[in-house]
């Protein structure tokens, strides 16, 4: 039998509190959250200058393959939260850097490229822990909000989780742990971190470093949106910040 870790119990604990009573031996463990919505207007990411534009521009085109360093307006992001209360996710795009405090323990946060859907796709980002940096900071690929996400996450006690995300119905959300592990690659405060998904296969990254090859055969997703993500777990406030995203297709 594989050796856990206190943190890596304590993180199947968080995983598995929601359904483990009720769930025959046959089940996958999965735990519950609340469904995400989006935020109210007053927590809208505003651009990275202070002064109100005098006209309005339009953005961009948005592009497939490209790295956002959030130097400027965002248009194609969209923010999204799961909580156990009604706390407000702070999102905010400034200075060169997307930075999602979060208030409330158990709390997870998304930000998700909205543009495009993919299929094979490679999503990399530069992710630091901020204030109260006991949580987890990560990637999502495949986000299909009808079918699910994979969603890759790396902790600051040096754990990472690989997790299926499923909506269940309003308000409702099931997370299934694919991979539950330590890497000594994950560093304390600033991490680069890329997940691979690439037919059945997902292939996670930290700092450089391919830790893992995971064919995933039994909970298959073809298609959906990228994203960053945040979860606070038991630690509140959690601010974690986020230099770059890059995303390509292989």
């Amino acid at each position: 039998m594989m050796h856990m870790t206190h943190a890596q119990r304590c993180i199947l604990l968080l995983l598995f509190a929601a359904s483990a009573c009720q769930a025959p031996a046959s089940t996958p463990p999965v735990t519950e959250a609340l469904m995400p919505s989006p935020l109210p207007s007053s927590t809208s990411v505003p651009s990275a200058s202070a002064l109100p534009p005098t006209a309005t521009a339009t953005p961009a085109p948005a592009a497939r393959s490209f790295t956002e360093e959030f130097d400027g307006g965002i248009p194609y992001w969209i923010f999204l939260q799961a909580a156990a209360g009604s706390e407000a996710l702070d999102a905010e795009a400034t200075g060169g850097s997307l930075r999602l405090t979060l208030s409330a323990p158990n709390q997870w946060a998304y930000a998700v490229y909205d543009a495009y859907a993919y299929a094979d796709v490679r999503v990399d980002a530069r992710v630091e822990f901020g204030a109260g940096g006991q949580g987890a900071a990560g990637l999502i690929c495949r986000y299909d909000p009808a079918a699910g996400w994979y969603e890759f996450n790396i902790h600051a006690d040096r754990t990472y989780t690989l997790l299926l995300g499923q909506w269940l119905a309003e308000g409702v959300a099931r997370y299934t742990p694919l991979v539950i592990a330590s890497s000594e690659e994950i560093g304390p405060t600033v991490n680069e971190i890329g997940l691979g998904c690439q037919g059945d296969i997902l292939t996670p990254y930290i700092n450089g470093v391919q830790i893992r090859r995971r064919q995933e055969t039994l909970h298959v997703l073809h298609e959906g949106k990228i994203g960053i993500s945040a979860a606070s777990l038991e630690s509140a406030p959690l601010s974690i910040s986020v230099d770059w995203v890059g995303v390509g297709e292989p």
